[in-house]
């Protein structure tokens, strides 16, 4: 089953590099208008909220082991500090991003 999961990861990916719909340039955008006002621009703050937990969803058990009690908050906060610390790749495709953002923090132990 786990072979399974990772091979839908991997098309999902793939895909997702040829179309790139969403840069870290995009995302980052959106989640500063949701810390600061999410009625401001509450389509692309919202987009964005929901395409970093939809991607942190599909990784966890895969790729990340988020703790059971994590609020969607940290999740987004983890991303907005790493999209803020990293302005020089903001430009790649922001399932990318946000892979690599969560799996400083919560990448599965594997023993």
């Amino acid at each position: 089953m786990k072979i399974l999961r990772l091979s839908i990861l991997f098309i999902f990916f793939n895909s997702a590099h040829a179309a790139n719909f969403e840069t870290g340039n995009t995302i980052y955008s959106g989640l500063e208008d949701w810390k600061r006002d999410s009625s401001a621009n509450v389509i692309r703050a919202s987009t964005s909220y929901g395409y970093v937990i939809g991607v942190h969803d599909a990784l966890q058990e895969i790729l990340l082991c988020s703790p059971p009690n994590i609020t969607k908050g940290q999740i987004v906060d983890v991303v907005i500090n790493y999209l803020r610390e990293n302005p020089q790749t903001r430009h790649l495709p922001a399932d990318v991003l946000i892979n690599q953002a969560l799996v400083r923090f919560y990448a599965c132990n594997k023993k």
